[in-house]
C-alpha cells in the first residue's frame, strides 16, 4: 500500500499517534497556507458541483429555509468563504486551546486540520459517486463520515493542544463553536443581513 492511501487509514484506526507523525513533517506557514488552499479549493468545487450541475438548481423551498446554500451556486464566493472559516477555526482553535493550557504550535493545528479537509475531499469524491446510483446509501454514508468526522477531529484538536483527554478537546471545540456562533450573528446584526437578502445577491 502506498504512502497516502495508507496514512489515511492509520488516521481512522489510531488517530493519536497518526497525529502526531503528520505534525513531525514540520511543514512551514507558507507550504501549510497553498494546501489549505487547495484542499478549500477541492471542497469547494465538490460541493458546488451537485448543484451546478443539476437543470434546476437548488429547489425554491430549500433556499427559502436555507438561503446560504445559494452560495453554492457560486463556487468562487463559495471557495473564499470556505478558506476564511478555515482560517479562522485554526486561530480560534489554536489561541482557545492555549488558553485552556494547551502547548501545540500554530502550524501543527493547521496541518492536523488540513490533512482532515484533505480526507473529506476523498469521501465527498466516494459519496458523490454513489448518489449517482444509490442517492439514499450515499446520504447514510455521508451521516455515517460526519460522526467518524467529528470523532477525528476531536483526537486532532487534542492531539495539537497536547490536551490530556478527549473532554478536555470537546470542550475546546464546543466553547470555539459558540463564540464564533455569537460573533456570526453580532456580525449580521450589526451588517443589517436578512434571511431573505441572500437570494436576491
Amino acid at each position: 500500500m502506498t504512502f497516502w492511501p495508507q496514512l489515511a487509514v492509520d488516521t481512522l484506526r489510531d488517530p493519536k499517534e497518526t497525529a502526531a507523525q503528520i505534525m513531525g513533517w514540520n511543514l512551514d506557514r507558507g507550504t501549510l497556507y497553498m494546501a489549505l488552499f487547495a484542499v478549500a479549493a477541492v471542497n469547494a468545487l465538490l460541493a458546488s458541483t451537485p448543484v451546478v450541475l443539476s437543470p434546476g438548481g437548488i429547489d425554491a423551498s430549500a433556499r427559502a429555509a436555507l438561503p446560504i446554500l445559494a452560495l453554492l451556486e457560486r463556487p468562487i464566493m463559495f471557495f473564499v468563504i470556505v478558506v476564511g472559516t478555515l482560517v479562522i477555526m485554526i486561530q480560534a482553535l489554536f489561541w482557545a486551546g492555549r488558553a485552556m493550557g494547551g502547548t501545540g504550535e500554530m502550524t501543527e493545528m493547521m496541518t492536523l486540520i488540513i490533512w482532515l479537509q484533505a480526507l473529506r475531499a476523498v469521501a465527498q469524491v466516494g459519496i458523490l459517486a454513489t448518489s449517482f446510483i444509490a442517492p439514499l446509501l450515499a446520504s447514510l454514508v455521508a451521516l455515517a463520515l460526519q460522526i467518524v468526522a467529528f470523532w477525528l477531529f476531536l483526537h486532532f484538536i487534542s492531539a495539537a493542544m497536547r490536551f490530556d483527554s478527549l473532554m478536555r478537546a470537546f470542550g475546546l471545540l464546543v466553547a470555539v463553536a459558540t463564540a464564533l456562533f455569537l460573533g456570526m450573528m453580532l456580525l449580521l446584526t450589526l451588517t443589517g443581513f436578512s434571511a431573505g437578502g441572500m437570494g436576491n445577491v
